[in-house]
């Protein structure tokens, strides 16, 4: 135990000494939140958000919109007290700097939070337009990633197999083939060109504790930042709420995401249970607090709601 503390002091330590070299930054108080994200207070009593990147372009990228997108939406990065915009690890990891903003994460269990995430992306969306940057990443078209994620999906049968829950494992693949062919049938390509024309970007990870709550809601955390359609934050939203609105149709409808002219490319795309696909993977990677039966006895509850969800929805788009 006395091995790990020093261990861990010494890697305060030199932490704080590259901040103050690179960054001229004095540390009063450096906390490690998770895996290359602290918070720090400085010695002028300002508090911060350091976060390490790997990706130096995705950081850039990033810089580059935070210094052409003046919202009250988000929490951008901020210079280091030497005026550096980011300081480097070696040649291929830097970190960066973002106020510290107290508050709460959203939790869309709760009605009045769904309202704050949709009125914040719909405040971020129209500051998020206009926007040109230099050499910006390019991402495929979400259904597309998704395609992808059913891929390494179908890599886990073995697991279904073991636990006899092979049917639940071929529903949802059906489910995912089903409507990802629907999807890619919309004119996606189009509306990827014209939100690179019109210079339209979206936060692309719309989870609930991307969103600080105190006087006024704010978003972090861009690392998925793109230029596409702006709707894809709104599918995401889709998907993350119906679980906490007992599978709702017409309560989803409520919140406005989509337009009447693109209601329907909107559901449909909700309907791909890719946020399936995406917890089973995480939580195979993450230390597994519950047992994967547990896990998978819960997955085929909840499949079987969205079932009758989407039996009930599809009658609406007929």
């Amino acid at each position: 135990m006395r091995k790990q503390l020093s261990r861990d002091d010494n890697h305060y330590d030199r932490l704080s000494s590259f901040l103050l070299w690179e960054g001229n930054l004095e540390i009063k108080k450096l906390h490690q939140i998770k895996r290359n994200i602290y918070y720090l207070e400085a010695n002028t009593g300002k508090q911060y958000i350091l976060k390490g990147h790997s990706n130096l372009l995705n950081m850039r990228q990033q810089w580059d919109f935070f210094n052409k997108a003046k919202s009250k939406s988000i929490v951008p990065f901020v210079r280091f007290p030497n005026g550096k915009k980011e300081i480097l690890t070696g040649t291929n990891y830097g970190w960066t700097i973002s106020p510290y903003i107290t508050g709460r994460k959203l939790n869309y269990q709760h009605p009045g939070d769904r309202l704050l995430a949709v009125s914040t992306i719909k405040k971020f969306h129209q500051d998020a337009k206009n926007i040109t940057v230099k050499n910006p990443i390019k991402k495929q078209l979400f259904y597309r990633r998704w395609h992808v994620r059913l891929n390494k999906f179908l890599e886990t049968e073995y697991i279904f197999q073991k636990y006899g829950y092979e049917n639940l494992f071929r529903d949802i693949v059906w489910m995912m083939n089903r409507y990802l062919d629907i999807v890619s049938t919309y004119s996606w390509n189009h509306d990827q060109k014209e939100a690179e024309i019109e210079g339209r970007w979206v936060h692309g990870d719309v989870a609930s504790h991307n969103f600080i709550h105190n006087e006024r809601t704010v978003l972090i955390d861009f690392d998925l930042l793109h230029c596409t359609t702006q709707l894809y934050d709104f599918i995401q939203l889709g998907q993350r709420f119906l679980p906490n609105i007992n599978w709702k149709l017409d309560r989803l409808l409520q919140y406005n995401m989509a337009s009447e002219r693109e209601l329907a490319k909107f559901l449909y795309s909700v309907f791909i249970p890719s946020d399936v696909l995406r917890e089973w993977m995480h939580y195979l990677k993450s230390k597994r607090r519950l047992s994967v039966s547990s896990y998978l006895q819960t997955m085929e509850e909840e499949w079987i709601k969205r079932k009758e969800f989407l039996n009930t929805s599809k009658v609406m788009l007929k």
